[in-house]
């Protein structure tokens, strides 16, 4: 059903019919009300592509994310929260996913952009921030590039600070920190590596590291977390930052004889399903990545709107959730 077929049926003009459910132009109440029942009644919706066309708008919001991080747990949930709350306003969310060539940019049919974790030694994303487009970003960008008109970040220091104090409480004195390597230069990983440093500064501990890429295979989260424990067996603690090495964290430390959430606790930074599923269920700083997908394309939609003045910051919420893996039974 079409705009015209409303018009007819109502027996007004299709600008009528248009002015009528759009919310424009002068159209009585009487009028608009019957042209509105009308289109219910014949199961008329709304053509918004074209409705932004008119707006000299496109009605769709692009989403940039590394390419590494395409299919990991936290990167998904978060596209289907922005999914959903672009929904919500008659939008479209495309995903920008970057081509063969490192340095070429995507073709922006978009109205608005939001990055994930900008890095510093993406060329996409300097390139995305010179477009003449708003753009929020979900991290700050450390890199190349003109200010985002929005920023939506967690608490980073903040959260990591909370698990080692936590990891204290439960009986742990010399946590470990398997960390992002240096080809991840984003934003969150910084914060959590620096938190960890300065917390055990603040203690008097010697930081106990090992990196990992973000697209690690088990051998490599393996070999990390064995030369960890093995370089220094006193840890008692294993703090994983990157998405997903918590639960191969967790074979590797059974295989080599240690009891997780008895002699050794084991924690993530970042939750996924999986972790609460295992056994035991492994604590996890829960960045709740659907509302911070959803977040992020509420800020865009109020930048678009010029509701909210840029530049902006914005801080999503996180929490920690404490389970088996550093709650060791009580002693008897």
């Amino acid at each position: 059903m079409t705009i015209i077929d409303v018009a007819r049926r109502a027996g007004v003009s299709k600008t009528t019919a248009s002015d009528a459910l759009s919310g424009g132009g002068r159209v009585s109440e009487a009028t608009r009300a019957r042209i509105m029942a009308v289109a219910a009644e014949i199961g008329y919706t709304p053509n918004t592509a074209a409705r932004h066309l008119r707006r000299s708008k496109v009605g769709a919001l692009g989403l940039y994310m590394p390419r590494r991080v395409l299919g990991m747990s936290f990167y998904m949930e978060f596209a289907f929260g922005a999914a959903e709350r672009a929904r919500e306003s008659h939008l479209d969310l495309t995903l920008l996913a970057p081509g063969p060539l490192a340095d070429r940019l995507p073709q922006l049919r978009v109205d608005g952009l939001v990055i994930v974790d900008p890095l510093t030694n993406d060329p996409i994303t300097a390139k995305l921030l010179a477009a003449d487009l708003p753009v929020v970003t979900v991290g700050k960008n450390r890199g190349a590039g003109p200010a985002a008109a929005g920023v939506l970040n967690a608490d980073h220091a903040a959260m990591v600070a909370r698990l080692l104090d936590h990891l204290t409480s439960a009986g742990a004195s010399l946590p470990g920190l398997i960390a992002q390597n240096a080809d991840f230069q984003a934003d969150w990983a910084a914060l959590v590596l620096d938190a960890y440093h300065r917390w055990c500064w603040h203690r008097g501990v010697a930081p106990q590291v090992r990196t990992v890429a973000t697209d690690a295979t088990p051998e490599e989260v393996d070999r990390a977390v064995r030369d960890l424990i093995q370089q220094e067996p006193s840890i008692d603690a294993v703090v994983c930052a990157p998405d997903g090495t918590a639960l191969r964290a967790l074979g590797t430390l059974r295989s080599i004889g240690r009891h997780v959430g008895d002699d050794i606790l084991l924690a993530s930074c970042v939750g996924s399903p999986s972790l609460e599923l295992c056994d035991p269920p492994i604590t996890t700083i829960d960045l709740r990545p659907r509302q911070y997908g959803s977040g992020a394309v509420e800020l865009l939609i109020e930048i678009l709107a010029a509701t909210v003045e840029p530049p902006t910051e914005w801080l999503h919420n996180a929490d920690l959730l404490v389970r088996a893996s550093t709650s060791p039974p009580p002693a008897t």
